[in-house]
């Protein structure tokens, strides 16, 4: 841009008259100055675009393992529908090594109340399993059960009692069926019937978690 001022005078009188401005514009510069910031835009735009396409990208890969494709448009709003998130617990075997164990902490109802109690999750059991000394603790009378037989690892058999137990998942509480087993031995177990096939459990090896979600 430049400006010119000019300076005239009045021939009679000498007087200077009011000078006059001229302003000119280097519409050329100014074009090619637009052009480059259009560019720069252009490039940036193509940058944002092609980093979503990776990130995309590589959600399609990890899903492809598991059966689930996520759509372009879910990825920034994805969520996985977890109810339940439990970091895995580790346990130092002399013989093996460190190994993932899938025990789990749950609140269940009992006489006083929810009381966090922890769990072997445990997908090769029928129904889940207590001793019978927690009976007691959950309100539940043993002489109102039906006293069955059960059989464990390697064929073992022992007496059990078939009850039921409240249990909270996220915030839902749910009525699982459970055996008290007169093993004096036996864990806290959660099994197939009334948990596997209510709820998805996955076992998540990138974040180290045992993810609990609704079926549905």
């Amino acid at each position: 841009m430049s400006i010119t001022i000019t300076h005239e005078y009045d021939a009679p009188t000498r007087k200077p008259k009011i000078p006059k401005i001229k302003i000119k514009i280097n519409w050329q510069v100014n074009k090619w100055k637009l052009i480059g910031l259009l560019k720069l835009g252009s490039f940036a735009l193509i940058i944002t675009v092609g980093g979503l396409l990776f990130v995309w990208q590589n959600q399609r890969i990890k899903a492809g393992k598991t059966g689930v494709t996520p759509g372009f448009s879910s990825l920034l709003t994805q969520t996985d529908g977890a109810i339940l998130s439990i970091p895995y617990q580790k346990t130092l075997y002399k013989h093996f090594g460190q190994a993932i164990n899938p025990q789990i902490k749950l609140p269940i109802k009992t006489i006083d109340g929810f009381k966090e109690m922890e769990f072997l999750v445990d997908s090769g059991a029928v129904v889940s399993a207590m001793p019978k000394t927690k009976a007691e603790e959950l309100g539940v009378d043993l002489v109102q059960l039906s006293r069955i037989t059960i059989q464990g690892f390697a064929g073992q058999k022992t007496f059990a009692y078939k009850g039921e137990m409240i249990v909270k998942i996220g915030q839902e509480e749910v009525l699982i069926p459970v055996v008290f087993s007169e093993n004096p031995q036996a864990s806290n177990i959660l099994g197939r019937i009334g948990f596997f096939d209510k709820f998805n459990i996955n076992f998540n090896a990138d974040s180290e978690k045992i993810i609990i979600s609704r079926k549905g």
